[in-house]
């Protein structure tokens, strides 16, 4: 049941945090080198977020109230500072320090403009948490603002935001993955800034008045019951999405830029640091940082107890500088489904595949919507799959990795008897539209067959496989596709799998007012961060994700345009039942980091297959999923 449009969340008086910073060599610019100007030594002062509460810095949970976020502030603290006009010409951003601990706020530090002496007329820059602009877990990175131009359907010029190796007016601020605890979101996700001129600038000593610093997000308790009202304990993690999980920042005017149309991330994953677990027992609450804002259909998952529960929201009005809390009551469970419904048809829960021996082996529908050939691999240093255990990836990070006939996520048009001949490159000019299956009545010719016929050696693998299961399903028409191509909302996103590994491609959802998608775009191959995580949403049966498969060609047992590092132009393409006159084409919908296209290719491509649903047995609310389906799922550890 689907809460009513505007959550009820309590809201106490926010934390303030002041800021400061300890200069270090990993991050600070160092001053005083021949090609530098005069080096200043810089004395500032600063006045916490507005808000009520304790000026401090380090965020933790009051333990007399656990709907009070206080803290206490610590000597060495660091506060990140930009000279405006500076950007593209400093490796590092400046670090100022706190000199001591307690309410008050006072920083010391050196810094420099380039090329030219300081003077009052000076505009300096202020960034709070200066510690989160380094290390592997960083969530602050300066980017440049590019205009390039893309030549692919209707797209000619494209806004974005690039890392950038030098320090910039632009900073990206990335929330999408979290801990859950106060200390860290205090650290990390604080984020605070304000500009100032100096108020004397003596000799080399510089003297600037920061003021009231201006907080950027604001910070949601959680509590989660199960749908017995139960309070929920041992939470492996919780995701929230459709709702923004990053934001470029322009530090000289202390505002978000607003002209990346393709700024996609929109899902924040919180994750307990190892070896713990979240719990809503005892009045504990597990945090997020969020960037303020309306949002719609906001989607909560928890995982817990291994166990998945779910919550809809249909609008939540978050304000900077605010503290939420909310209890979220009788979650409900969420179970696989045998479908999923985008534009008025009722899509597989993943693609056509074959899992297993050879000879036998499991075919029917993928385990998860995520599923591709190789999820899961280990590469050597020219991206070659090798046995040794170094880390895994996707076979989407392989360079042309070879498909085995005991992993197959890409077919033929029309071949069932030899679709595990991976270098089969013969031609079915027949039509497999409609459920047609078909048996030789000679050499080279066939008859057709009725749909439920058995011992078919051609026609459509997906009725032929699945006709006697309980969920039955079919290829889909090119009709049935087009509405994706042409109707749906689409996004860049991706999928963890059961590995732990990320496969990337298309999440699609019913669009009310006509197409509407963040593709092409060839920059989404170098910047494949901005992809949005739709794990939950996935599991959640909320929407549609096809992944880039690729294609191989011919004969060939080869992988193409699976592959998405460096500058390579992976994509989906995607089978449907429509053919060409000359009977050797099919009609395919392919998509991916520059492609987003309808065209016929030849028959003896092997692609992806992703079923339409055809009819099933139990009921919308109680589906009979079939045994098969479900000890694949519970073989590669799925719920």
């Amino acid at each position: 049941m689907r809460k009513s449009s505007k959550i009820a969340i309590a809201l106490l008086g926010t934390v303030t945090i002041a800021l400061s910073a300890c200069q270090t060599d990993e991050l600070s610019e160092t001053a005083g080198t021949d090609n530098t100007p005069k080096v200043y030594h810089v004395t500032a002062s600063a006045e916490p977020a507005q808000g009520s509460g304790t000026a401090t810095r380090a965020l933790a949970v009051d333990p007399a109230n656990g709907k009070r976020l206080i803290s206490e502030w610590a000597e060495n603290d660091e506060l990140a500072a930009f000279v405006n006009g500076d950007e593209g010409k400093r490796n590092n951003y400046f670090v100022l320090t706190s000199t001591r601990g307690g309410k008050s706020a006072s920083f010391k530090g050196d810094i420099a403009a380039a090329g030219r002496s300081m003077s009052t007329s000076d505009n300096i820059s202020f960034l709070y948490p200066a510690v989160a602009l380094k290390g592997a877990n960083k969530t602050i990175t300066p980017v440049e603002r590019k205009e390039e131009s893309v030549a692919v359907g209707t797209v000619s010029k494209i806004i974005s935001y690039v890392p950038s190796a030098k320090a910039q007016k632009y900073v990206s601020l990335n929330l999408s993955r979290q801990d859950g605890t106060a200390a860290t979101l205090g650290s990390r996700f604080d984020y605070q800034t304000k500009s100032a001129h100096p108020e004397s600038v003596e000799g080399d000593k510089l003297n600037i008045k920061i003021g009231t610093l201006q907080r950027l997000v604001s910070f949601w308790g959680l509590r989660f019951t199960d749908e017995n009202n139960n309070k929920l304990s041992n939470i492996d993690s919780v995701y929230v999405s459709n709702i923004k999980a990053s934001g470029v920042l322009d530090l000289t005017n202390n505002s978000f830029v607003n002209d990346d149309a393709y700024e996609e991330s929109r899902a924040i994953a919180v994750v307990p640091a190892k070896g713990t677990k979240f719990t809503s027992a005892n009045n504990q609450y597990t945090y997020v940082a969020l960037l303020p804002g309306n949002y719609t259909q906001i989607h909560i998952m928890v995982y817990a107890n291994g166990k998945k529960y779910e919550q809809d929201y249909d609008n939540v009005t978050l304000a900077a500088d605010k503290v939420y809390h909310t209890d979220i009551l009788h979650m409900k469970p969420v179970y696989p489904k045998p479908w999923v419904e985008v534009q008025g048809v009722k899509w597989a829960t993943g693609n056509f595949i074959h899992y297993g021996p050879a000879n036998a082996g499991y075919w029917g529908i993928a385990p998860a919507q995520w599923w591709i050939s190789q999820r899961a691999v280990t590469l050597d240093g020219n991206r070659n799959i090798t046995n040794y255990n170094a880390g895994n990836t996707t076979s989407q990070f392989a360079n042309f990795p070879t498909q085995k006939a005991e992993d197959v996520d890409l077919f033929r048009y029309g071949l069932i008897k030899e679709a595990l001949d991976l270098k089969n490159s013969d031609l079915f000019k027949y039509s497999v539209a409609g459920k047609k299956l078909y048996y030789p009545s000679s050499p080279g010719s066939y008859t057709d067959w009725d749909i439920n016929g058995t011992g078919a050696t051609r026609g459509d693998i997906a009725w032929y496989y699945t006709k006697g299961k309980h969920q039955r399903y079919r290829m889909p028409s090119g009709d049935e596709m087009k509405k994706l191509y042409t109707e749906a909302r689409a996004i860049p996103a991706y999928c963890y799998t059961d590995k732990g590994t990320k496969v990337y491609g298309a999440y699609f959802t019913t669009s009310t007012s006509g197409g509407h998608r963040r593709f092409p775009a060839k920059r989404f191959v170098r910047s494949i961060d901005n992809y949005t995580n739709v794990t939950a949403l996935v599991q959640a049966n909320k929407g549609l994700f096809l992944p880039y498969t690729g294609l191989r060609d011919p004969g060939a047992v080869g992988m193409k345009m699976r592959d998405l590092s460096g500058d390579g132009n992976a994509y989906g393409q995607y089978m449907t039942t429509d053919d060409s006159k000359w009977n050797d084409r099919s009609a395919d919908f392919f998509f991916g980091a520059a492609e987003w296209n309808w065209a016929e290719h030849p028959k003896t491509q092997a692609k992806a297959i992703r079923p339409v649903w055809d009819s099933g047995d139990g009921t919308s609310d109680n589906p009979t999923l079939d045994e098969d389906y479900l000890n694949l799922r519970k073989s590669i550890g799925l719920k």
